[in-house]
């Protein structure tokens, strides 16, 4: 049933590894493009070799304004910051005038960690005989530091600084759920705009997991580090569900997607991308560290479809969070066997890694992009099937008459959320 309250997509935009905007994206995944590669070796190439999916052609002077506002901005925040900036011109708000007490801005965010290069004359100037002396820290640092530094890199700064451009004076809000927070922003914004209380949201999702620093900074044990090999080194590491993965491929972004009610939508002229079913989050203990949790996922994504009244045939594809970790997979894979088993499944992870809080909405992204065109697209590489995860893995580009997406994301601490998003034919 189409109705006038119907929470609706109306634009989307994306900086990510594949490239920035939305038809850059597009046309890279429909390329069958892998972002993924050697990101950093550390002293000992063996054991300290990292992979993962960069942000390589990006300039924030190209979509930040007022320029000024750049210095306060990290790069992770200017990625945010640019996402927004063009879904709010792919909706047709460029020269639109919304009521700004009705208009919102919900973003998903993790931890950002800052350029080294921002405390370098700090540490420096603390050091003595070229060896860092942290008792100086407390009577040195400031003079050698930006004075709005951590400004820079706070995770509620990229809901903020959206929030001043796009002069949104209704609800403003940062998750920080990890790779659950996109979908999970995305239910909030819709729930903001069901009671009432806005008539548009910007909802938006910002991931920064390939920096040195962040690296370090990281579960144990199921990340992608094995040691550079020559001989296998073109070869796809990130295989989502493949018996030969090698950890969950680091990566990182921003991606914006503009939200509001099937009535707002019609009464500007906008056109709709897709339309929100349904949407739910869950949270349960993992059995096992870094596992996630089934039951929640399965509980999670029976709730969206039974909101979305639609059953597995309906659905074009899963799109699946794909850690690409062998136990996180076998509990996603037994998740989806339990909610759509014969389904096809997809996940864009093999494309362009995992980008933390916003890999949820990168892979809604995707799909919906894919299933726009009439297609169902492949889990890149995928081609020795892992026992314990009995799924329809897709493996070549596919065409689809259906047009419901079932996209699920979790974590490894046993968040889960899960949306239906019906795209327009």
């Amino acid at each position: 049933m189409v109705g006038e309250r119907d929470i609706v997509i109306t634009g989307m935009g994306v900086v990510s590894p594949l490239g920035v905007g939305r038809d850059a994206f597009g046309a890279a995944l429909l390329a069958e493009t892998c972002a993924v590669r050697r990101m950093i070796t550390l002293s000992n190439a063996e054991r300290t070799t990292y992979y993962g999916a960069s942000v390589d052609d990006f300039d924030g002077k190209l979509y930040v304004t007022p320029r000024k506002a750049l210095k306060v901005m990290g790069r992770e925040v200017q990625i945010a910051y640019s996402a927004a900036h063009l879904a709010w011109q792919d909706a047709g708000l460029t020269q639109a005038a919304p009521d700004p007490e009705r208009i919102g801005v919900v973003y998903a965010s993790e931890l950002i960690p800052g350029a080294i290069e921002d405390l370098c004359q700090a540490i420096i100037a603390c050091g003595e005989d070229k060896r860092m002396v942290h008792a100086n820290w407390g009577d040195r640092f400031a003079k050698h530091i930006f004075p709005l530094w951590m400004l820079r890199s706070l995770p509620n700064m990229p809901a903020c600084h959206v929030g001043i451009a796009v002069d949104a004076r209704g609800p403003n809000n940062s998750l920080a759920q990890d790779e659950a927070s996109g979908l999970l922003a995305l239910g909030e914004a819709a729930a903001i705009i069901q009671r009432g209380s806005a008539d548009l949201m910007v909802v938006g999702g910002i991931g920064a997991r390939v920096t040195p620093t962040r690296l370090m900074f990281r579960a144990p044990g199921i990340y992608d580090q094995h040691g550079f090999d020559e001989a296998t080194n073109e070869q796809p590491r990130c295989i989502p569900f493949d018996a030969r993965r090698r950890g969950i491929a680091a990566s990182e972004g921003g991606v914006a997607m503009v939200l509001e009610t099937r009535g707002h939508a019609l009464s500007r002229g906008a056109s709709i991308v897709g339309v929100l079913r349904g949407y739910s989050g869950r949270c349960g203990q993992p059995l096992r560290r870094y596992a996630g949790n089934r039951t929640a996922l399965i509980s999670a994504a029976r709730d969206a479809m039974e909101q979305a009244e639609v059953t597995p045939q309906q659905l074009a594809h899963v799109s699946a969070q794909g850690f690409s970790e062998k136990y996180l997979d076998i509990e996603e894979a037994a998740a989806i066997t339990a909610v759509a088993q014969d389904t096809p499944v997809t996940a864009f992870s093999s494309y362009f890694g995992t980008a933390g809080a916003a890999c949820g909405l990168f892979e809604l992204a995707a799909s919906v992009l894919a299933v726009r065109g009439g297609y169902t697209l492949p889990t890149l590489g995928y081609s020795v099937p892992d026992s314990q995860c009995p799924i329809n893995v897709c493996t070549v580009r596919q065409t689809t008459r259906q047009n419901n997406i079932l996209k699920l994301s979790f974590t490894p601490h046993g968040q889960a959320a899960a949306v239906v998003v019906q795209c327009p034919t």
